[in-house]
């Protein structure tokens, strides 16, 4: 009888932990409602500065204006937000999984969808070029560079290099060493935009978002710590410090166009690396939910990325012509159409592309191609992170690293 007992208290634990385990990844908990807030302000966010970029190919303008620039600096998070938030549920996940089966895992789930839209875009540019009768071997390798370097496709390379550095380094990743060294490349490519040493453009900086990455994990392992910290700061204090950050980028990006830099508006110029780790904290400091209750900020917002730059280069398209076949470009370089134009395209694309996003959601043999996994993959997942014994995070018994449950 005792043995019986002993037996159906044990089953209780193990359903009560598996219960657990299973609410933790299928919900958001308080520690992960930061998470949710930083990729969807942060999604919202790049695709705004797309939009930016893009307008000065709508009113047939070479560069970006002053008040493009002003309105673009804001937004600046987006990017480095999302290498942050990448690296914090990376550093709860790696507990669950070996470093090989991590990483097979985000190719699947990352780099197949990825793959999908970048050639879907680069056939909508290559067809481009095939309307205007000037496609060549060379124009075609060139296209293929362009959507690489100069498009948001640049970013899931960018991601996956860093993430395969941060598990070559496997159990010295919780060493303040480390990111020190992940430190020092990201200012080194801070410092590269004044020195020219080596390509300026963000998009080209193999290892210059290794140490976000790595940031956002460390943060994951010592969460409870930097939660306590960042509550003894007062929001306002926050704020404050979130603005004066933004008005050290904007000196940045006007002195490097003084300086005739050819990417004023560089991701990691210091000034706006250090803004974008402000800006993250401060929305990790507000307890709420930022993002409208329209969107699925865990699952809409890597189809908003794969989705946003094919439909802002046609939305884009389609509004020039608009505006030259009624004589508008002009009003259209107005502050005052800059003002009311640039915010119509962002709310076009982002409607656009999460009305996609949606119905190939719901499409239960294409949810793999904006990173969502099939019905039946989700439940064989939902099943092995229950069923198994988590791996200890790098170093955790070294250093004494808290684990946080994974979302």
């Amino acid at each position: 009888m005792a043995s019986h007992k002993n037996l159906n208290n044990t089953l209780d634990r193990v359903q009560a932990t598996a219960g657990k385990r299973a609410v933790a990844f299928d919900g958001v908990d308080k520690n992960h409602l930061f998470v949710n807030n930083v990729r969807s302000l942060s999604m919202a966010a790049i695709i705004a500065v797309h939009t930016i970029n893009s307008y000065p190919s709508v009113v047939a303008q070479p560069t970006i204006t002053p008040l493009l620039r002003a309105l673009h600096q804001p937004l600046k998070f987006g990017t480095i937000g999302f290498f942050l938030v990448s690296g914090f549920l990376f550093g709860e996940r790696i507990q669950k999984h070996s470093p090989f089966g991590y990483f097979k895992r985000r190719l699947q789930n990352v780099f197949a969808p990825w793959l999908v839209w970048l050639s879907l875009y680069f056939a909508l540019r290559t067809g481009a070029s095939l309307v205007h009768g000037r496609l060549s071997g060379v124009d075609l390798w060139q296209g293929f560079t362009n959507c690489l370097i100069y498009s948001a496709f640049w970013f899931v390379p960018n991601l996956l290099i860093a993430l395969a550095l941060l598990l070559v380094f496997g159990r010295f990743l919780n060493n303040w060493r480390t990111g020190l060294v992940f430190l020092l490349a990201s200012l080194f490519y801070g410092a590269n935009i004044y020195g020219h040493w080596i390509p300026v453009l963000h998009t080209q900086a193999v290892f210059g978002f290794v140490f976000y990455l790595w940031l956002g994990a460390w943060s994951a392992w010592h969460f409870p710590s930097i939660e306590k910290w960042l509550a003894r700061i007062p929001t306002v204090g926050m704020l404050g410090l979130t603005l004066f950050a933004l008005l050290l980028a904007l000196a940045e990006s006007r002195l490097l166009v003084t300086l005739g830099s050819i990417d004023p508006t560089n991701t990691l110029r210091i000034s706006n690396q250090i803004f974008s780790i402000v800006a993250v904290l401060t929305i990790v400091r507000l307890k709420r939910g930022l993002w409208p209750r329209f969107v699925d900020a865990r699952e809409h917002t890597f189809g908003l990325y794969l989705t946003h730059t094919a439909a802002l280069t046609l939305i884009c398209w389609a509004l020039r012509h608009i505006l030259t076949r009624f004589d508008a470009l002009s009003w259209a370089t107005s502050n005052t159409g800059t003002l009311i134009l640039v915010p119509v395209i962002f709310a076009l694309t982002y409607s656009g592309c999460l009305l996609v996003v949606v119905t190939l959601r719901a499409n239960r043999m294409l949810r793999w191609t904006v990173g969502l996994a099939t019905q039946r993959k989700a439940a064989n997942l939902t099943k092995t992170l229950v069923e198994t014994k988590p791996f200890e995070s790098p170093g955790a018994l070294k250093h004494g690293v808290h684990e946080v449950s994974a979302s």
